[in-house]
């Protein structure tokens, strides 16, 4: 799909990307790699993707959703009731919503998709079209004023006039073992307390066995299955299973794969993130594609880029939306370390390195991404049998999948996303699913 570079090769590239690129057109590869796969035979699947509102899986699974009344609930998918809804329900959940931060957000958008699948790979291709006029570079970024650096930005709900923040292209797969996900997706995983809906506070959080200050020490609840709580329904964030049996219940698959393109800290090193989704929604064992590029206890940052390489040691305001730079920061290829003789006031610095993944946590290390004339196109490539059960979803061929993607548009997080219905994915030919990949060479 892609050839592999030396760390020379890679500068070389690095300082050479930004040459053939216009205001209209931008690889999101730092090495301006590209796809060598002929998608011209592979059929397009489009999907109306919707915003959810603050649907939730006790909502839905309690008497307030009406569908929950009707006989054999349990085994109806939503897609059942609600195919070619999406756009009407999109618009309506915007509607009820409180979206001050948000006056333009569409209900809807169309998402075109392709699957195709080689031996050992599966491939997923998403085309859509960005609501911001550049594609999203920025993600936790330092500013230098007034003689200290501050992180600024955020997402748009936070920041709405002026958000600093990447988008997003999600991937959460199961193989049957979990209960309900090809009825209901990835509403499993999304629960009352979580950040955005009906928060817990960090206090609530840390008290907890297992999540709190003496297991995972986690502040805020994210996404969690409802198995990892000993109450499947209603108001459960807080009621987590010993952690005996969550280790027990996550070794016999009772997990979701979560894999996460990210725009800012991950595209450029050709990565996703590689996690998966029990008592909360954690990264695979290794090492991460990206990490803080920021000494909280110092204030300062600890890397800068490497004029040698870049052409420039920090960022302008201007540089943000310039296509011609390439500004990601990346471990070993265009970094060095912080020396605040060469900043000047007023310039900026990203918050985050990226960086190659070590581990189950670097599975997804060959996902290609471009923006071009306000489109993004994605391809993961993922191998079926990553070797790493314990935290992936082992595919083959012949098999059939449960699968929900989510897209993070505009510079959003957490809720504020657009969601396809569950459906099922069967690789190759001769598979069952709603969608079948392609075989391709």
């Amino acid at each position: 799909m892609m050839k592999k570079m030396t760390n020379t090769k890679r500068i070389l590239i690095f300082l050479l990307s930004g040459i053939a690129l216009n205001a209209h057109a931008y690889n999101m590869s730092a090495f301006n790699t590209e796809s060598d796969l002929d998608w011209s035979d592979v059929p397009v699947v489009k999907k109306t993707m919707f915003f959810p509102g603050m649907i939730t899986y006790d909502w839905i699974n309690s008497p307030a959703h009406k569908g929950s009344t009707k006989n054999g609930f349990e085994t109806k998918t939503c897609s059942s009731c609600h195919q070619g809804e999406e756009k009407g329900m999109g618009e309506l959940l915007i509607q009820g919503d409180r979206l001050a931060n948000f006056p333009d957000k569409k209900g809807a958008i169309d998402v075109e998709f392709q699957f195709a699948n080689d031996d050992e790979h599966m491939y997923v291709k998403g085309v859509w079209e960005t609501e911001s006029p550049f594609p999203a570079r920025l993600h936790d970024t330092l500013l230098f004023k007034a003689g200290k650096w501050t992180i600024i930005g955020g997402d748009r709900g936070k920041n709405p006039y002026t958000p600093i923040y990447e988008d997003r292209f999600s991937l959460m797969i199961d193989d049957g073992a979990v209960t309900q996900f090809r009825e209901q997706g990835c509403w499993m995983s999304c629960h009352r307390g979580a950040r955005d809906i009906g928060q817990a506070t960090a206090r609530d959080v840390q008290a907890l066995d297992v999540v709190g200050a003496f297991g995972l020490d986690k502040k805020d609840i994210r996404k969690y299955l409802p198995e990892s709580r000993t109450e499947k329904t209603g108001i459960n964030w807080d009621k987590v299973k010993p952690q005996e049996e969550i280790d027990k219940l996550k070794a016999e698959g009772q997990f979701v794969d979560l894999m996460q393109w990210r725009s800012a800290r991950s595209a450029p090193t050709n990565s996703a993130d590689d996690g998966y989704v029990f008592e909360y929604r954690l990264n695979d064992k290794g090492t991460t594609v990206f990490t803080w590029n920021f000494d909280k206890k110092s204030g300062l940052p600890k890397y800068m880029y490497d004029k040698s390489v870049t052409g420039f040691y920090a960022l302008n305001r201007e540089d943000f939306n310039d296509l011609s730079k390439n500004i990601a920061m990346i471990e070993g290829v265009n970094i060095m370390l912080y020396d605040a003789s060469k900043i000047e006031e007023g310039q900026y610095l990203q918050g985050r390195l990226n960086r190659q993944g070590a581990g189950s946590a670097a599975d997804n290390n060959e996902v290609l991404s471009s923006w071009e004339d306000g489109k993004y196109t994605v391809i993961f490539k993922r191998k079926l049998n990553t070797g790493n059960p314990e935290d992936d979803k082992i595919m083959k061929l012949g098999g059939t999948y449960d699968f929900n993607i989510a897209i993070h548009d505009g510079q959003t997080t957490t809720r504020f996303h657009y969601v396809t219905f569950p459906f099922t994915v069967g690789i190759g030919d001769g598979a069952e699913g709603s969608v079948i990949t392609t075989p391709i060479k």
